[in-house]
């Protein structure tokens, strides 16, 4: 190989080095896809029945159309909310997109999120932690004993 045809090889592989380093998502360690679920105990209510609340969080990949939904079902509640992530490191936040209908209005006619507006975290537990820890932002869950943050989602795959 002559002189010329080396610089070019040399070229090329600098830039597809380049390329590789700019297009190559940075690996996080934790593969966020799946399914995560909460059931939430708001209380008792008259004739102690329990009135569980599911929150359902559904992860698809990264960045796809409808990869990420939150569906809320329950006692006095059925939402099911578009959403998006975004990873840094070893948490995902989870934003508010719109709800399943299209609208940015819950069922009745309340704007309870903005686009954007981040729902809560999630994060591995530290090391010899079991589980995620959840950091409830826009999103907190009805009832007195639900701290903002805590062991809430478990995941189900």
């Amino acid at each position: 190989m002559n002189g010329r045809a080396t610089r070019i090889c040399l070229a090329a592989l600098h830039a597809l080095v380049a390329w590789g380093a700019i297009a190559a998502p940075e690996m996080t360690g934790r593969d966020w896809q799946g399914r995560y679920v909460y059931e939430h105990d708001p209380g008792l209510t008259e004739g102690d029945a329990t009135p569980l609340v599911s929150y359902d969080l559904a992860l698809g990949l990264p960045g796809a159309r409808g990869g990420c939904l939150l569906t809320i079902r329950g006692v006095q509640i059925n939402e099911r909310i578009l959403c998006e992530t975004r990873a840094e490191g070893a948490t995902l936040t989870v934003t508010f997109h719109r709800y399943e209908n299209g609208s940015l209005l819950n069922r009745y006619g309340s704007a309870d999120h903005q686009p954007g507006e981040s729902l809560f975290t999630l994060s591995k537990a530290a090391e010899g932690g079991a589980g995620l820890i959840t950091r409830w932002h826009g999103l907190h869950p009805d009832g007195g004993s639900v701290a903002e943050s805590g062991a809430y989602f478990l995941e189900m795959r």
